[in-house]
């Protein structure tokens, strides 16, 4: 079962566009040609990211338990009746196609612990538990207590959600902790709040929580497009696009760092120690 596109159009700020244009070219009556263009560039859009899901390794049935979850759980309501501390959404997950890229990564790096900064409903956190070894063990940490039983129950769907250790607090206070038990990790995947990014990236390379060899990937590194918004546009942003442009320059500063950026899905940071690309 795949997100809804529109809900989640914001990740292509093209294709929001595009949709946007379609609807004046109906309220203006512009020439039917033009409008099969944009109708057909849009279905172009939303069919890359269809085919790529569809092409690409079909997800555990746990993990489809969990996008199910996802997208039927009654987010609104139980914010409204104060059981969530904010209004969760749909979005929030991780998606299929960025589940099966953490995989690949995970199982390529030979990684057997794994830090999931901001755990939703536990999508990542699974998905990278399934392809560590039997001994492997996934850290994943919110600060949301409604979302512990409801991950724990979903983790138990799946043989390889006893490698899962679920944290609840904040994730300043979960990386300190870490830190003090002196834990290490070979792949840290980072997808909380926003305005947290650096203060999170800085925690986690300060305190010695990336083992070496070890990776850190960041989530949502593009934001909808607002990362390359042309500064007369920057007052027209969400703040969490500007976070996310902050977090983004302050890691090209990080000069001891090899950076590399991917368009999948909302934008995905792959950082390593240049010492550790020889």
């Amino acid at each position: 079962m795949a997100l809804n596109v529109d809900k989640l159009r914001r990740y292509d700020p093209a294709q929001k566009l595009l949709i946007e244009l379609r609807q004046d070219c109906e309220e203006k009556g512009v020439d039917e040609d033009i409008r099969k263009g944009i109708e057909k560039a849009i279905k172009l859009l939303q069919d890359r990211d269809s085919y790529c899901e569809n092409v690409s390794s079909e997800p555990s049935d746990a993990l489809k338990t969990i996008t199910k979850e996802s997208l039927t759980h009654p987010f609104e309501e139980l914010f409204n009746a104060g059981k969530t501390m904010w209004k969760l959404s749909q979005g929030m997950m991780t998606g299929t196609l960025e589940g099966n890229f953490l995989q690949s990564f995970v199982s390529a790096s030979k990684a057997t612990r794994v830090l999931d900064v901001g755990m939703f409903l536990g999508y990542s956190a699974l998905a990278c538990a399934e392809v560590l070894p039997p001994d492997g063990k996934v850290v994943t940490c919110d600060i949301d207590p409604y979302l512990e039983p409801v991950a724990r129950g979903l983790f138990n769907n799946s043989p390889h959600g006893t490698k899962i250790e679920i944290r609840i607090g904040s994730a300043d206070d979960t990386l300190t902790a870490l830190a003090t038990d002196n834990q290490q990790f070979d792949i840290v995947f980072i997808d909380a709040n926003k305005d947290g990014y650096i203060g999170y990236y800085k925690a986690v390379m300060e305190n010695n929580l990336l083992a070496k060899g070890g990776s850190v990937l960041m989530d949502n590194a593009l934001w909808g497009g607002t990362v390359y918004t042309p500064p007369e546009d920057w007052e027209k942003i969400k703040p969490h696009g500007h976070h996310i442009r902050k977090c983004n320059e302050f890691l090209q500063s990080q000069h001891d760092m090899h950076r590399v950026l991917l368009p999948i899905r909302d934008g995905v940071w792959i950082l390593r120690r240049k010492e550790d690309m020889k």
